[in-house]
């Protein structure tokens, strides 16, 4: 014959209603994720929106640095460390493999790539926006100040929206092109940015990561690149950085015996 034991029972009562409201309260102070609330932002406050994300259009003229960079395309991966100096015309980009040895060079300016491929000695010059030239497009196709410095301008924007969850919110701001611009609420910092294909942009999404001061001005520190047909990706970490140095050198010292093919 089986006991009933009361005082058992109780204590498991108890206990089970206990968890039960315990769980209930922590439902119920978590924003449900499906129920995002969309505020439009008036277009009388865009201009004051955009003034508090770093654009350095007026101060930042050239850098110069060192990063790594993890290159990830159907059936291949690499990683290559890159020396680079750039204005904000013509970018120098000189990249080694993993043993520190130069294997390539390139010169690019707004409407080309010039690479001196130093290992086959071969020099190939060709348009940003007819071909993929190297693994490193992404990265070589888009101007490294614009890069680091992503700029958003007001003839750009379409709407600028507040995504709410609860009381948190995210803003987008949203181009005309139907791409868009995450902004960090807290640092007020581009996180992301994603642009359609038919734009003839080098590019579907930028990730920006790291943040920090750089003598004086706030830059990411790792920056991932997604190719335009979303195939390839570059994910580009900044080791060392000089901002505005005193001089640069934007040439490529090409042998007077290798020709330019150009593509």
């Amino acid at each position: 014959m089986i006991k009933f034991d009361a005082m058992h029972f109780l204590k498991q009562l108890f206990y089970i209603i206990f968890v039960v409201i315990i769980l209930s309260a922590c439902r119920a102070s978590r924003p449900d994720i499906n129920d995002t609330r969309i505020v439009q932002i008036p277009e009388e406050s865009h201009d004051s929106i955009l003034s508090k994300l770093p654009d350095y259009s007026e101060s930042l003229y050239s850098v110069s640095g060192k990063g790594r960079a993890i290159v990830s395309e159907p059936g291949n991966s690499d990683r290559v460390t890159i020396e680079f100096e750039t204005d904000t015309l013509i970018s120098l980009l000189t990249i080694k493999n993993r043993i520190g040895i130069v294997g390539a060079v390139m010169l690019v300016d707004q409407d080309s790539i010039f690479i001196y491929n130093k290992v086959d000695k071969v020099a190939q010059k060709v348009s940003i926006i007819d071909s993929r030239l190297t693994s490193l497009n992404e990265l070589a196709s888009i101007n490294l100040i614009d890069l680091l410095n992503y700029k958003v301008k007001p003839g750009q924007i379409a709407s600028i929206e507040r995504h709410y969850q609860g009381t948190d919110f995210t803003t987008f701001i949203i181009f005309k092109t139907g791409g868009y611009a995450r902004v960090s609420e807290k640092n007020k910092e581009i996180e992301y940015v994603e642009q359609p294909r038919f734009t003839g942009l080098p590019y579907s999404a930028i990730r920006y990561e790291n943040y920090g001061t750089i003598n004086g001005y706030i830059l990411p520190r790792k920056i991932t690149i997604l190719s335009a047909d979303e195939a390839s990706k570059v994910i580009f970490q900044v080791r060392s950085l000089d901002t505005n140095p005193g001089s640069l050198n934007l040439e490529i010292d090409l042998p007077n015996d290798i020709p330019i093919e150009r593509i």
